[in-house]
């Protein structure tokens, strides 16, 4: 009986053996499958990141992207080489609109002067004719000494009233002169600058008190002035010189002159913004379309073309704002590349796609 137990006893041991090394082999044989998978996986993983780092690049210490020529195509990107531009360095002065009214007040007293000039010469020659004819008389004894000399008498009085009139006339031109000119005077007294005058009190033209610094000077007249009532230099229209202004509207200021400028949309005492053109030599550079800039750390920046499928990004650095675009004297930082003028922000995102983490990461 006991032999048969110790049987029984040993028949299962030995079941259980087999058993427990059938499921160990099992399992050690599913984390080798699940080590390879995971292995498989990461060098998928690590050949997807080798794909995503190759896309950037270091070229002449600049970032530059890689984009597949699909890619570039569907993105709608644009670039072109950019054109050499002469420019003159400006500086900024103040504006005014000035009020014509004063003008206005002068010219209506100035023709009436000239109304009361015109009534006294006709009187003066009607008093010629009378003192004429009474000589006449006088002479085949029809008048008497006593008439003559009142009708002379009437004469010369008249004459000291035309005479008083035209002093007082060259009086008037002279304050005038001495307040806002010789130009302006002349807009205002002369009749053949009478459509110039017109236009002034239309508001079809303004009339522009241009202030400068104390410490900047008008060197000549051709210098040209860019005036416009927004801070925005590439709306600004070129004024027309007029001549040295007689008052200032603000002591701090420097050397004040006066302007016409064109325009509906100015109104008296409106502040302008001015740019006025230094004299001397030109500067030369690559003109940069304000398209073609994009913002990044409150810097702009340029992406160029290189060598087809790289695309590189550059500081504009020391580049000077002007009308409508950029001038880039640094000539060597585009080189013979061409700029991409249409996509920039596009290309932006792309370089910096890279720095997004994936969800799945850990």
């Amino acid at each position: 009986m006991n032999l048969v137990i110790k049987l029984i006893l040993l028949i299962i041991v030995v079941v259980l053996t087999i058993f427990l090394f059938v499921r160990t082999v099992d399992l050690d044989s599913g984390l080798i499958n699940d080590l390879i998978a995971n292995n498989e996986i990461n060098e998928n993983d690590d050949e997807h990141d080798n794909d995503e780092e190759e896309k950037i690049f270091i070229i002449d210490s600049y970032k530059a992207i890689q984009l597949d020529e699909e890619v570039i195509v569907t993105s709608g990107l644009k670039f072109k080489k950019l054109e050499y531009m002469t420019f003159k360095h400006e500086f900024i002065a103040h504006a005014e609109v000035i009020n014509i009214e004063p003008l206005v007040s002068l010219k209506t007293e100035h023709q009436v002067l000239l109304a009361e000039l015109k009534i006294l010469k006709n009187d003066l020659h009607n008093h010629n004719k009378i003192l004429k004819r009474a000589e006449s008389l006088h002479k085949v004894k029809s008048l008497s000494t006593r008439d003559l000399e009142k009708n002379r008498a009437d004469r010369d009085h008249k004459a000291t009233q035309l005479s008083a009139m035209n002093t007082r006339i060259d009086s008037f031109k002279y304050k005038t002169r001495s307040l806002w000119g010789e130009v302006l005077t002349s807009i205002i007294l002369d009749h053949e600058k009478q459509a110039d005058f017109d236009e002034l009190a239309a508001h079809k033209k303004s009339l522009i008190l241009l202030s400068l610094s104390k410490k900047r000077t008008l060197e000549n007249q051709q210098q040209k002035v860019f005036i416009s009532n927004l801070n925005q230099r590439e709306t600004a229209l070129i004024a027309s010189y007029l001549d040295q202004a007689r008052h200032v509207n603000n002591p701090l200021h420097g050397e004040s002159h006066m302007y016409i400028l064109e325009g509906q949309r100015l109104r008296v005492g409106m502040r302008l913004f001015a740019w006025i053109e230094e004299s001397g030599k030109s500067v030369e550079g690559l003109f940069v379309p304000e398209s073609a800039v994009i913002w990044y750390a409150n810097e702009p920046w340029i992406y160029t073309k290189h060598e087809g499928d790289l695309f590189v990004r550059k500081p504009l650095g020391n580049a000077r704002r002007i009308n409508k675009g950029w001038l880039l004297e640094d000539e060597m930082l585009v080189g013979d590349d061409l700029v991409v003028t249409r996509g920039g922000q596009t290309l932006l995102s792309e370089e910096f796609k890279w720095a997004i983490p994936d969800e799945d990461d850990d």
